[in-house]
Formats: structure tokens, C-alpha cells, sequence
């Protein structure tokens, strides 16, 4: 029975109640697939701590105490101590631009572990501080971890690329997927009456955290040049982040009329959610796959967002989404009025993009591919 590790080197915490986590979800179907899985992510707590879970318990997550860095870096100390503990076949750490993915690849070249590079990260980092954090990077470790990775994986065709600029050798493209299992046990919600939405009003519907990235005020723009020739449409706006205090006072101050503001919603709810609403709007010029934007597909709800990497790999274009290559918002506007509310054609996208999770984009469908691939490098 193979035994393999999963590490997600970036020092961003991640919520086991809010958020599908990835290397969660492989974990566990790789275990019903008869592998023995180690995730290691970093901790809530102040502490190390382990959980077990999956079938016969054959998923272990460490969730490691970690020493936070600029650039979502993170060193954890514990993480060594637990690899030398026990006997892998093979260790996946997550992206190139990551010193503890550089630490990581080391150990396995030391120790004749084979190395897998998980690559979702597309392009270099465009803040400033990031991009020289980048640059000292590529200058001083690239060559190292490029020397230590025989064997890569990439979540999309875009971070394949990028990989392969950087001279990285053949690159497999396999993409994540989406947990259903968390969406087991739904509580119904009307939310409707909870919030007070009239049933004549279309639901527009932003989930994920409230950050540059998101471009929330484009967001509440875009809806509010909608709203004034549709005004039975309104906005729910669910999340948290630094710039929520900032969002609420953007439309109070523009005046923008019925945008119901959600700081946050367990997974066990959000079904309720997606299933009231018309279209999904995710304005984020970068995004490496978009868990929030198939889990949307998932529930019958179509997405409009920008042509980013997880997007234009998982979304057909008028057929069970909608994209853009810009951020202008008259266009974005004509976009969403033609196909939801001239053609109505939302419903029809719906249909066909929970076709195209449940057939492409869940874990029980893509974790074969990843054990397949697994079991060649092991083999090899």
C-alpha cells in the first residue's frame, strides 16, 4: 500500500468549516483508492495537532505551527521532524515560488523519495514587495528546486505553461475538484424570507473573500449599471475580508439600492443559497482554479468572471457560463443582461455546468487520475 504526503507550502490558512481544502479532499478518495495519505497544512492553533479521517482512518492531517513570511511563505519546523517519522513513497509540495516547496524537494532528494512539484500559481506575483520576493527567488532557489523535480503536476493549462517557461520538464495537467461529500446533510434554507428578497426579484450572488483581488467595488458597480435598467434584480454578498468595512460603505455611499451583505455561511447552507440565484459573479482578475466557481457550477448556478486560469479551463463560454478578457463594466453589463435577462438563458446554463462538475470536476472522477499518476512515478 503506497504511502504519500501532500504539503501546502503557502502560509495561507484555510477554513475546515468555510472552504473545500483541496489536498482534503484528494486525500480522501486516494484512500479509497488503497493509499495511505499525510496532508500537512498550516494551524489555526498555536500548535502542531493531527486529525484523522477517510476511509479506516487512512487520511492523517498535520496541521503544523508555522512561522509566517512575506509573500504567504511559511517555515514549519515540526514539518521534517514528521516526514523522518515515517517512510513515503512519494511527497507533493505545493508551487515553485515557495521556500518551504524548495526544503521539501531537498529532503526528498536526500532521502531517494520520489518528488512531486503541485503547481497551481500561473504568473509572477504582480504586488511590488511580492514581485522582489519573486526575483531574489528565481535568482537563488529556482535552479535548485528545477534540479530536484523530475515529475510535476499542474492544476491547469496556464500553470503548465508557466512551468514550463521557467524550464521545468514535462508538466501533467490534472485539476482539482470539488468535495461533495461536505455538501452531505444540507440545511434548508429560505433565504429568501430570511433576507426579505421579493420572489419577483432576480438573485445576483458573490461569494468568496472581500479583497483587492475580488475587485469588490467593480462588483457593486457592475450590479448597480444592471439594476438601473433591471430593477428586479438585487445582490446577496457573502464574505469576509480587509476590505468588507470598506465594500458597505462604497454602496451606502453610491446609494446602491437592495445588495444584502452575508459575512459568512457554512458549506451546509450554501446550496440554499446557490439554488435562489440566477447568476454567480466572480470579478477576480487572478484566480488558479476557482474551488468557489465550480462549486457555484455545482449547485445549477452559472458563472460570469474573467478569463483567468481555472476559469477559461472549466467554463464554455454562452454555454455554461459566461467570459470576459476585460474589466469594462458596459461590457460585462451586456453580457449578463443578453443571456439573463433577454434570453433567459441562465436556467439552461445551469443545467449543463452541473453536468460538467459532476462529470468532470469531482474528486471520486479526478482523483483516479492523480493515483494513476501517483503509482507511475512511483513505479518508475
Amino acid at each position: 500500500m503506497e504511502k504519500i504526503a501532500i504539503v501546502r507550502s503557502a502560509s495561507s490558512t484555510v477554513s475546515k468549516n468555510q472552504y473545500n481544502i483541496q489536498e482534503i479532499g484528494l486525500a480522501k478518495e486516494l484512500a479509497k483508492l488503497g493509499m495511505i495519505v499525510d496532508v500537512f497544512l498550516i494551524s489555526d492553533k498555536e500548535t502542531t495537532y493531527s486529525e484523522k479521517c477517510g476511509l479506516k482512518n487512512r487520511v492523517t492531517v498535520y496541521w503544523l505551527k508555522g512561522i509566517k513570511l512575506p509573500g504567504q511563505q511559511g517555515y514549519y519546523k515540526d514539518l521534517k521532524k514528521i516526514l523522518d517519522n515515517n517512510r513515503y513513497d512519494l511527497i507533493q509540495a505545493l508551487d515553485d515560488s515557495q521556500l518551504t516547496t524548495v526544503l521539501v524537494s531537498q529532503y526528498c532528494n536526500k532521502n531517494n523519495i520520489k518528488f512531486v512539484l503541485w503547481q497551481g500559481m500561473y504568473e509572477n506575483y504582480p504586488e511590488k514587495y511580492k514581485r522582489l520576493i519573486q526575483y531574489v527567488f528565481d535568482w537563488t532557489l529556482l535552479r535548485i528546486l528545477r534540479k530536484n523535480t523530475n515529475y510535476s503536476i499542474s492544476k491547469t493549462t496556464s500553470a503548465r505553461d508557466y512551468l514550463l517557461e521557467k524550464k521545468f520538464d514535462e508538466v501533467k495537467v490534472i485539476p482539482v475538484a470539488l468535495e461533495t461529500e461536505n455538501f452531505i446533510g444540507n440545511q434548508i434554507i429560505d433565504y429568501r424570507r430570511k433576507l426579505n428578497i421579493p420572489d419577483y426579484m432576480k438573485v445576483l450572488l458573490y461569494v468568496g473573500k472581500v479583497e483587492e483581488r475580488r475587485k469588490p467595488f467593480f462588483c457593486l458597480d457592475l450590479y448597480n449599471r444592471i439594476k438601473t435598467e433591471h430593477c428586479d434584480c438585487c445582490l446577496v454578498y457573502v464574505g469576509k475580508g480587509p476590505m468588507l468595512e470598506q465594500t458597505r460603505e462604497y454602496a451606502t455611499k453610491h446609494k446602491i439600492q437592495d445588495v444584502y451583505f452575508i459575512d459568512q455561511i457554512p458549506q451546509r447552507e450554501l446550496s440554499s443559497l446557490y439554488e435562489i440565484s440566477e447568476l454567480f459573479i466572480l470579478p477576480t482578475r487572478y484566480e488558479i482554479f476557482g474551488m468557489v466557481l465550480i462549486e457555484a457550477m455545482y449547485f445549477g448556478t452559472p458563472v460570469i468572471t474573467y478569463s483567468a486560469a481555472g476559469p477559461i479551463d472549466v467554463i464554455s463560454d454562452q454555454i455554461d457560463g459566461l467570459l470576459l478578457s476585460n474589466f469594462d463594466i458596459e461590457s460585462w453589463a451586456q453580457k449578463i443582461k443578453k443571456s439573463i435577462f433577454l434570453e433567459n438563458k441562465s436556467k439552461e446554463m445551469g443545467i449543463l455546468g452541473k453536468i460538467k462538475i459532476e462529470e468532470k470536476y469531482r474528486w471520486p472522477v479526478v482523483a483516479k487520475e492523480y493515483c494513476k499518476e501517483y503509482r507511475r512515478i512511483i513505479n518508475n
